[in-house]
């Protein structure tokens, strides 16, 4: 299996990049399966809830608010610049705790977070991240046009995202 990188925030550029506004698509059937034709959309894609500690995308978060879903990463068949799939209607699912609550509001969003050293040195706003296409996994948060390995990620909360500043790049 081939991975490749997206970036997790549609961008303005025409770059081919997976982005937050995508439309969320049961999966294509396989061969003896219905016809693609009753695929349907069931909402739109608002963010990506960030487990800080694996360094992956944890769920895919569909609306806001009180009206949110989730719909965690292993349950993704697949996506693409114009939609994401999922193969069972079913994995779409209210948040489960008070962390994947704050997820689904939009407070522990990754991008657009402060970027801080472990000793509280602002490195800037993290301004999108990379992630490997078929993992999950984090693979760069981009900060200032510098691309900070995921690894340096300690930790990340409604405020700031905290970097090891042993792996940051000096901005």
């Amino acid at each position: 299996m081939t991975t490749s990188s997206v970036w997790a925030r549609r961008s303005t550029s025409s770059e081919p990049i997976w982005g937050c506004r995508e439309r969320l698509l049961p999966a294509r059937p396989g061969p003896q399966g219905r016809q693609p034709s009753r695929r349907r959309e069931l909402g739109a894609v608002s963010h990506l809830l960030v487990d800080p500690q694996r360094r992956d995308i944890a769920a895919v978060v569909i609306g806001r608010g009180k009206k949110a879903r989730l719909i965690d990463w292993a349950q993704l068949s697949g996506f693409g610049p114009d939609a994401v799939m999922v193969g069972d209607e079913g994995a779409l699912r209210p948040p489960a705790n008070e962390r994947e609550r704050a997820g689904a509001d939009g407070k522990l969003e990754l991008v657009g977070k402060r970027a801080l050293t472990e000793r509280g040195n602002e490195l800037g706003i993290v301004d999108d991240v990379t992630f490997d296409a078929d993992t999950g996994a984090l693979e760069h948060l981009l900060v200032r046009n510098h691309h900070i390995p995921a690894g340096a990620l300690l930790g990340s909360g409604s405020y700031a995202a905290v970097l090891d500043e042993r792996q940051e790049v000096s901005l």
